[in-house]
């Protein structure tokens, strides 16, 4: 939600002011959090955007309404936090009375936005099958990338060593165990000749290195937002492999990692569980594979390709070319917004 903000406040019909980027912490109360959304902000706002709330609100929203009773509520939910798996290191937070308080918050805001088309219709039958009395109105508001997220950012690190440098991003348990016989035949066909980098908070090192016993398994752990594309950029990643699941959880994913990698012109190879597939082109932005040998072909590839061949550079002209804020991007946000 910060690049589209930065984005609108371009165009001569919408303004955004951004209060602050604080961390998602589960212990803090919202209120102690809304230092700088001040009276003078509420009067003057239209649309109060906020993130996924998990704390009781009624009365904070109460009183924007009071100080201003036009403004619209929205919140963004980036995720399908109610069909989250346990291995995921986040739903231990998750407890069932901040979910429903999750449930109950949504009935109080007048726009819901998502990123994922699949998940807007699940989340709109949710709120009217649990929320009756409710006025929520789900949207669909697509990722995409700008250059307010990447203008400061120094020239891409490249991997200059003779081995593949295969990247796990933030990778839930049951995701990764899914390539338990991908990793088995991974070490007959390539040895020594590739290394693997996980990056995120895991929700057990000793699966990932049990899983990877061969390999001396890089583990880089969480870091802010601010740092991030730093992080990401530092790691000289080759390739990414995004395996999923069928499931809730995945379907309901959104392809904001995909963009990010491309603009740092580093290649996926996706389960067609995953939803990226529907913005991967198999073999030229990306590979997809549903068996073991699609792996095992698609890492063939990076294992033996030409360093200084062009998929890279093909790769960041596409994202670039399709996926950002044109003018036509910008009106369908703008209409959410009237």
């Amino acid at each position: 939600m910060i690049t589209p903000a930065l984005e609108i406040s371009r165009t001569t019909t919408h303004k955004a002011i951004l209060t602050s980027i604080e961390n998602n912490n589960f212990s803090s109360n919202l209120t102690e959090m809304l230092h700088q959304l001040d009276e003078r902000l509420i009067t003057w706002a239209d649309y109060i955007i906020f993130p996924s709330l998990f704390s009781d609100v009624n009365y904070l929203f109460q009183a924007i309404k009071t100080l201003n009773p036009s403004v619209q509520l929205v919140m963004d939910i980036d995720r399908n936090y109610f069909a989250m798996p346990d291995s995921i290191p986040l739903s231990r937070k998750l407890t069932q009375e901040r979910l429903k308080q999750l449930e109950h918050n949504l009935g109080l805001v007048d726009l819901v936005t998502v990123a994922n088309e699949t998940f807007q219709k699940f989340l709109q039958r949710f709120i009217d099958d649990r929320l009756p009395n409710a006025n929520t109105l789900v949207q669909y508001q697509p990722s995409l990338v700008s250059r307010f997220g990447y203008e400061e950012m120094p020239p891409l690190s490249k991997n200059t060593t003779e081995k593949l440098r295969i990247g796990l991003i933030k990778t839930s348990e049951e995701d990764l165990l899914s390539l338990k016989e991908v990793v088995f035949e991974m070490r007959k066909t390539f040895g020594d000749r590739i290394e693997f980098i996980y990056f995120g908070k895991p929700h057990s090192v000793w699966e990932i290195e049990k899983l990877f016993e061969e390999y001396k398994v890089e583990i880089h752990p969480t870091v802010s937002f601010l740092e991030y594309f730093e992080k990401l950029n530092s790691l000289k990643l080759d390739v990414v492999l995004l395996p999923a699941i069928e499931g809730l959880f995945n379907r309901h994913q959104n392809h904001q990692l995909f963009m990010e990698l491309s603009v740092f012109g580093i290649p996926v190879i996706a389960s067609m569980q995953h939803p990226v597939k529907k913005w991967i082109t198999d073999g030229e932005s990306g590979f997809l594979a549903s068996e073991v040998l699609d792996w095992l072909e698609a890492l063939e590839t990076f294992v033996n390709y030409d360093k200084e061949n062009n998929f890279s550079s093909n790769l960041i002209k596409n994202i670039w070319n399709n996926n950002t804020f044109t003018t036509t991007a910008i009106d369908k946000i703008t209409s959410l917004y009237i």
